[in-house]
């Protein structure tokens, strides 16, 4: 091999090492950096991950001051301040505190606690409170609780939830679970041709005639000073009152003529610990009780009173007892409407039906 070819392999090979070697160096360099870079990400992220606690849960109030009317605005603060106590011992966030007004009723609190993302939403109010936050919640998959206030707490009567005690109704939120329930849509059409007649929820019931009536006749004032008291003053002027003329269809059945003083249709029938008006009505079992009540004069009422005492499900020529999923009355002339005891008017028609299992409620399991 000639002298200039030797010289050209070896400069050929000495490049190569070389090129080869800064290979090598860039190769480690590259590693050792990596190594730094992940060094270094592990040293930023540990502190943040550090610093990011595990969501804690967090309930929304939905407060009608007017229930607490007799608190003052300290008493108020106190009970609000014992509540969130309550729920940060228990590894809760502070619960949102949203008052009803008399424009919105609770169901906008509610749609807004929804929107902020809680865990539960509970009522703290009267029946009417519980109703529209019901409405609010029903199809949503969020619970509702119910704390005392108000002076029927029919919802809370009916689940055994403490009406009373609210340190015991706390208590359920943290131990029981959420129950499925049915809800009632009741349709009122007020002139019997309404091409859009109102809808509203109720959860316990709703009633035409006498029972509309006497809720109707229900002074806030005498609520106040009377408690259930006021029911039966507003009941006894109700009582001598004329029956009416309706048609009653319970699902695809025939329409019957009735002569009524009031038709009530139940989600669940108890209205006081012993007082039960529809003695099989259940929450839960996709299906809507009633009771037609026909009494004229004092001896027929003491008929009636005397059948719902007893909890008779026979039913008798006074008290009618009904079921299914669906309930129709139209009438001849207006009558009043209630539901979960608030009146809502007039009306010449109304339709009950019943939607099964469509609101999650925390309340202690319900009997079999």
């Amino acid at each position: 091999m000639a002298g200039g070819d030797l010289w050209g392999a070896g400069a050929l090979a000495v490049v190569l090492a070389v090129l080869l070697a800064v290979v090598c160096a860039l190769l480690v360099r590259e590693r050792r950096t990596g190594r730094r870079l992940r060094a270094l990400v592990q040293e930023v992220s540990a502190p943040a991950l550090e610093a990011a606690p595990p969501r804690r849960p967090r309930a929304a109030i939905v407060v009608n001051p007017t229930k607490f009317a007799h608190l003052d605005e300290q008493a108020l603060r106190r009970r609000q301040a014992y509540t969130a106590a309550v729920f940060r011992s228990h590894g809760w966030e502070d619960p949102l505190w949203l008052e009803t007004t008399p424009t919105e009723r609770g169901a906008e609190q509610a749609r807004e606690a929804l929107g902020q993302g809680v865990d539960i939403v509970l009522a703290a109010g009267g029946d009417g409170t519980v109703r529209a936050v019901a409405e609010a919640l029903t199809g949503s998959g969020v619970p509702m609780g119910l704390l005392p206030a108000g002076t029927g707490n029919l919802l809370a009567r009916n689940l055994e939830v403490p009406h009373a005690d609210l340190a015991a109704a706390l208590d359920l939120v943290f131990s029981a679970p959420d129950t499925a329930v049915d809800v009632g849509w009741l349709t009122v059409d007020r002139t019997g041709a309404d091409t859009d007649p109102e809808q509203h929820l109720f959860t316990v019931m709703a009633g035409l005639g006498f029972d509309a009536a006497v809720m109707a006749g229900v002074e806030d004032r005498l609520k106040r000073h009377l408690g259930y008291g006021a029911y039966v003053v507003s009941g006894a002027r109700a009582l001598w009152g004329p029956q009416a003329r309706v048609r009653v269809r319970v699902d695809d059945g025939e329409e019957v003529g009735v002569r009524t003083r009031a038709v009530i249709v139940g989600n669940c029938g108890r209205l006081t610990r012993n007082l039960v008006l529809m003695p099989d009505a259940r929450i839960d079992d996709g299906l809507l009780d009633a009771v037609v009540l026909s009494p004229r004069g004092g001896i027929a009422w003491g008929e009636v009173a005397w059948a719902i005492v007893t909890r008779d499900r026979r039913g008798q020529r006074r008290v009618q007892r009904l079921r299914g999923r669906t309930v129709e009355v139209r009438c001849t002339e207006p009558q009043e409407v209630e539901l979960d005891g608030d009146p809502v008017g007039t009306a010449l028609r109304i339709r009950v039906a019943v939607e099964p299992g469509a609101l999650l409620v925390r309340c202690p399991p319900l009997p079999r």
